[in-house]
């Protein structure tokens, strides 16, 4: 099977990239904007593109030959999204239709394996109760949004026969380091700060939950969405288990073995847009993908700080 992934040099891209390659049974096509990290340019079973989605011939170019597409690529962040709608949606939406009608034009049915979002789509449960795919979707971000209208379009393409796809809603992903300037990726930031001998920068309230999954677990739950035998469907991927910063800050004191130094940190952007309680229901998951989370967020930590942190 001949697999496509866009976002290939970003955070879920490049993880997994690596995943599928260390397979080895698929041939693998990457689309990237940037310049590579040294881990991805030496891997050998990997064809490089360089390109932008917003262009119809590195569409082409990129679909030409797939069985498969997993499209990761996205700009902004929902913090970041609000700032420039237009921006927002010329950046994102329209790559992304760019790429489903190169599908459409290409008379092929590819597999299409999307990134939604878990945490930013659906309508805010007062009753913290976690969220199922059919609860009201009411975004309170462009990025959202974003997402949102993505599906829909995935919808109408599987719907027209262009393709087949599963667009997977995924939760607060972990399991590499992140650089600290990201307002996203708290554990990855956290384990950043620590190797660095930082303090911990907090943003927003630190008692906000979110359902944090392992990127190994996103990357298997991608795969057997792979082949899946659904025309579409949307999935809840994340653990079913909600954690708050400060549980989350309060487990890695445990594995370090002393206090974490602390900021409370106010960059540009609004705190309030920050949704307060996200934990995903993964029953469809089970149901229909028999996919289910292997790694617990104490199991990922420990084996992160063991990793970056050289603690045994």
């Amino acid at each position: 099977m001949k697999i496509g992934i866009t976002g290939a040099s970003g955070f879920l891209g490049s993880y997994t990239l690596q995943y599928l390659s260390k397979l080895s049974k698929y041939e693998l096509r990457a689309l990237a904007r940037t310049a590579l990290p040294q881990e991805l340019d030496s891997l050998s079973n990997v064809q490089w593109l360089y390109g932008d989605l917003s262009s119809p011939m590195t569409c082409q170019d990129f679909i030409d030959g797939l069985d498969c597409i997993i499209h990761l690529a996205h700009t902004h962040t929902p913090l970041s999204s609000n700032r420039d709608l237009v921006s927002d949606a010329s950046l994102n939406i329209i790559p992304t239709l760019n790429l489903l009608q190169t599908i459409r034009e290409s008379g092929k049915v590819p597999r299409f394996i999307y990134a939604s979002s878990g945490g930013a789509i659906y309508q805010y449960n007062p009753h913290q109760r976690p969220y199922q795919e059919s609860d009201l979707c009411i975004p309170n971000s462009s990025y959202g949004v974003q997402k949102l209208c993505a599906e829909a379009y995935l919808r109408l393409a599987a719907d027209k026969q262009w393709l087949t796809a599963v667009s997977l809603r995924i939760s607060n992903p972990y399991g590499v380091l992140l650089p600290p300037e990201r307002l996203q990726g708290l554990i990855g930031v956290c384990l950043h700060q620590l190797r660095n001998q930082k303090p911990i920068r907090i943003y927003g309230n630190p008692d906000n939950v979110r359902d944090y999954i392992h990127l190994e677990d996103m990357c298997r739950a991608i795969e057997v969405a792979i082949q899946a035998e659904t025309s579409f469907e949307v999935v809840n991927i994340g653990s079913g288990v909600g954690y708050s910063v400060n549980q989350v800050l309060d487990l890695l004191e445990q594995l370090i073995g002393k206090p974490l130094v602390k900021e409370y940190w106010q960059p540009p952007g609004n705190p309030q847009e920050l949704v307060s309680w996200t934990v995903l229901d993964i029953t469809k998951a089970k149901e229909v993908l028999d996919w289910q989370p292997h790694i617990t967020l104490e199991q990922g930590l420990a084996k992160l700080c063991r990793e970056e942190l050289n603690l045994k």
